[in-house]
């Protein structure tokens, strides 16, 4: 059951009277620094927080972050990145702050908090607010985008946050008065319009022409670089390579729709379905930028290198692909196109050695198993076999390179 806590922004703040809006000792290094929030006479926002949260105190300090929220969404006529910093900080200092009050009761219990509190401390409110809340039209500036450390963040979270760590939101807040904000790209084709792998792309391509050219036209009027994710783990590791951008660095970053890169994506791999490799590859590399971390679609930008005989290239972006992998199946995929790239090569026991490498991320390719038969096979005619090396593979079902796409 969930009561909702409905009122104005003004009937709020009164309501909040006394709890105190001051952040409780210093700011972080590298930390945004929480605003007070009672100083705005607010709008018609609504604040509306869950009654599941038991404790009058945690309903009162959820409705401070709501507050918080609407102030700063209300002066810029939408929800962003920095208003949910600001928010997510002071909810972080108004939680130390009435623990330090209750200490003597021991009543008072929050794990969520507790872990927000932490990740406070340690200077990573920022980092955490984009790893597990960014969506499509939030905005970085270039000066918070050269402050972010992902690198930094990872590594502390891998020893303080649980693998199945998820924000929770248990007060929102809704905009009245004003007009929802535009998300670059949200009117494209959705993938239940566009989509290769039910339509064939010759019936498709006058849908995904026009769909490129109305982002060519959009992406051109954004003010700050745009980016899309598809999986919030690719968000952070996508900016980390965004803030090495110029361009990023002066004018920020805009988080766009995923139909901007769906679309991108699907004019390259029609482009591939019909061999138009110079095409492919241009379109690849318009979604590989709009999307760095994007393993998936990188792996199909190095397919389209090997086509067009340019395996320096394919190997580079192969090596960054494998940087970003999230799933054994885009590693296993990758593993072979490397394997391919050495074997044309004439690098055999090296492609042999990569295909093996395949198999433990995906220990049922056949592909892989024919492919290292192969190998040996022309080693064997060769007389250069040397069983120290290679130990001979019964031969699978034979396969063949081709373009596999891992669920996404």
């Amino acid at each position: 059951m969930r009561k909702w806590i409905a009122r104005s922004l003004t009937i709020t703040i009164a309501a909040l009277a006394g709890c105190g809006h001051t952040t409780v000792g210093p700011t972080p290094a590298g930390a945004p620094a929480s605003s007070p929030a009672a100083t705005s006479s607010g709008g018609d926002s609504q604040i509306v927080v869950s009654a599941d949260l038991g404790s009058p105190d945690l309903i009162a300090l959820w409705s401070v972050y709501g507050v918080t929220l609407a102030d700063a969404a209300e002066k810029i006529g939408r929800a962003d990145y920095a208003g949910e910093v600001s928010a997510r900080a002071l909810l972080a200092d108004r939680w130390k702050e009435l623990r330090t009050e209750k200490q003597l009761e021991k009543q008072l219990h929050d794990p969520y908090l507790d872990r927000l509190a932490e990740v406070r401390d340690a200077g990573f409110i920022g980092e955490y607010v984009l790893a597990f809340l960014a969506r499509p039209g939030w905005t970085v500036s270039g000066d918070e985008l050269a402050r972010l450390n992902a690198a930094a963040f990872k590594t502390w979270a891998a020893g303080h946050l649980p693998k199945d760590h998820h924000a929770v939101t248990a007060a929102t807040v809704r905009l009245r008065g004003l007009p929802p904000a535009p998300v670059p790209g949200s009117h494209l084709p959705s993938t239940t319009d566009v989509n290769p792998a039910e339509t064939p792309c010759a019936n498709l391509q006058p849908a995904i022409d026009r769909a490129v050219a109305d982002w060519d036209r959009e992406a051109r009027a954004l003010p700050s670089v745009p980016l899309s994710i598809e999986l919030a783990e690719q968000t952070l590791p996508s900016l980390d390579r965004l803030s090495r951008d110029p361009r990023a660095r002066r004018d920020g970053v805009v988080f766009v729709s995923p139909a901007a890169l769906e679309i991108l994506f699907d004019a390259g791999f029609c482009a591939v379905d019909r061999s138009d490799w110079p095409t492919a590859e241009k379109m690849l590399r318009r979604a590989v930028e709009l999307s760095p971390a994007n393993a998936n679609v990188r792996g199909e930008l190095v397919q389209t290198l090997i086509m067009q005989k340019r395996p320096d290239e394919a190997d580079g972006q192969l090596e960054i692909a494998l940087a970003f992998s999230d799933s054994p199946c885009q590693t296993a995929m990758l593993w072979r196109k490397r394997a391919y790239i050495l074997f044309d090569r004439g690098k055999l026991v090296d492609s042999y050695r990569a295909y093996a490498r395949s198999l433990e991320f995906d220990p049922q390719s056949e592909l892989a198993r024919s492919e290292m038969n192969l190998i040996v096979t022309t080693l064997q005619r060769a007389g250069t076999y040397d069983e120290k090396v290679l130990a001979p593979l019964v031969a699978p079902a034979s396969g063949k390179m081709h373009v596999t796409n891992c669920p996404r």
